[in-house]
């Protein structure tokens, strides 16, 4: 039971930046990064693992190894509020023996378990760490039960901040006393990013006649937890009433976007907005579409992935005649309104702005020579992706 705790300090022991005199710690790979940690993937009794979460060489700069003895210090705290921890607690303060380098020692946390008692370093010299580890402090009984209990029912480390303090000691003999040469704090945020929330355009299938997209390049929005490491996919299809009886059918059915057939997803990065490319297939006025997004997460037993629900809407014909009391929009107004936001737009074109009840007359030009309206397009998609700027606009 007293021993769990060493498993969570051999998972995230990656994160620290050590140097002491001329010896560091050079990353090899150094830290692999995961969303979420599960404990399937490691032996709780013995701390052994199959998965690499970390790996270090640690070095003499000078490359002289003639009178070279090291140790460390560790302590580990951790804020968890889902477990009632909502001040920084030690979980887990551990200390070596001081051990002698020979030569450059490349380890990661397979290594790094209560069964080891040797590694051999890139001399092929034995380094013996059998009982040089000493637990100088624990997380309380009732706080570890509560947390033992939380990765019992959830299979995964639980949500919170893991804080690092760590001493490095060296010094030229192992009784001659080693001093403090190096200190480092770091933290890792372990969250579990699983929301997929679909925010525009459309909704329901059966609300479609409230789900009216106006512009050709409609942008695509969602949201869901910050996840640096995750990867986020889109895909958009035709729902046609006469062949598909649901969303999931027509979207499971040919795409227009990804428009290659294999990919199944268009990727869209770490995004939670996507504007339709101008070179995707035409959206056509009339037609009902339906999107997607999905997001993978990497763990430490593979990707996880993700999937929203399943959004509709219909494109409406922007040439149609309006019907009484409809509030329809020219598509590249319909088009710089998703690129400013409602509040922005409403600020020039609504409420008595300067150019409230301004209309596009089709005609339209770029430094001085005329444009279709294709075009026009294509330069506020560049201006919502950032890889284009405007300099002065100016409207008669």
């Amino acid at each position: 039971m007293k021993k769990s705790p060493i498993i969570l300090t051999t998972i995230l022991f990656c994160s620290l930046q050590l140097s002491a005199q001329s010896v560091k710690l050079v990353p090899d790979p150094g830290f692999v990064p995961y969303e979420m940690y599960y404990i399937s993937s490691i032996d709780l009794t013995t701390g052994s693992s199959d998965v690499l979460f970390f790996g270090y060489r640690l070095s003499e700069e000078s490359n002289d190894y003639s009178n070279v003895w090291v140790s460390l210090a560790f302590e580990m705290t951790l804020r968890s509020p889902s477990l009632g921890i909502d001040q920084p607690t030690t979980v887990l303060s551990i200390e070596t023996d001081p051990f002698r380098m020979l030569a450059d020692i490349r380890f990661d946390n397979r290594d790094l378990t209560i069964e080891t008692s040797e590694i051999y370093d890139m001399g092929s010299n034995v380094v013996d760490l059998n009982g040089k580890i000493h637990i100088v402090e624990q997380l309380d009984m009732a706080e570890f039960e509560s947390m033992k209990s939380s990765i019992l029912s959830t299979g995964k480390l639980p949500n919170g901040t893991y804080s690092f303090n760590v001493i490095l000691k060296s010094g030229s003999s192992e009784t001659g006393g080693l001093v403090i040469t190096d200190q480092v704090s770091e933290s890792i945020i372990i969250t579990t990013p699983t929301s997929l929330a679909l925010i525009a355009p459309g909704g329901a299938l059966e609300d479609t006649s409230m789900n009216l997209v106006y512009s050709p390049y409609p942008v695509f929005q969602w949201e869901t937890e910050p996840c640096p490491n995750c990867d986020s996919y889109l895909r958009v299809a035709e729902f046609d009433p006469n062949v598909h009886n649901s969303p999931q059918e027509a979207i499971e059915d040919v795409t227009i976007l990804p428009l290659d057939q294999t990919q199944g997803w268009e990727s869209v990065g770490i995004a939670t907005m996507f504007q339709y490319p101008v070179m995707a297939p035409e959206l056509q006025p009339g037609s009902i579409y339906v999107w997607q997004v999905k997001k993978d997460l990497p763990t430490t037993i593979g990707t996880e992935s993700f999937i929203s629900p399943i959004f509709a809407f219909v494109m409406v014909d922007a040439t149609a005649p309006r019907q009484p009391g409809e509030d329809m929009l020219h598509p590249v107004l319909q088009h710089l309104k998703d690129i400013l936001g409602e509040q922005q737009f409403n600020v020039y074109f609504e409420n008595d702005g300067s150019l409230e009840g301004f209309s596009p007359n089709g005609s339209y030009s770029l430094n001085g020579s005329g444009i279709g309206e294709d075009q026009v397009h294509s330069i506020f998609s560049e201006i919502a992706d950032e890889s284009a700027t405007i300099v002065n606009i100016t409207i008669e």
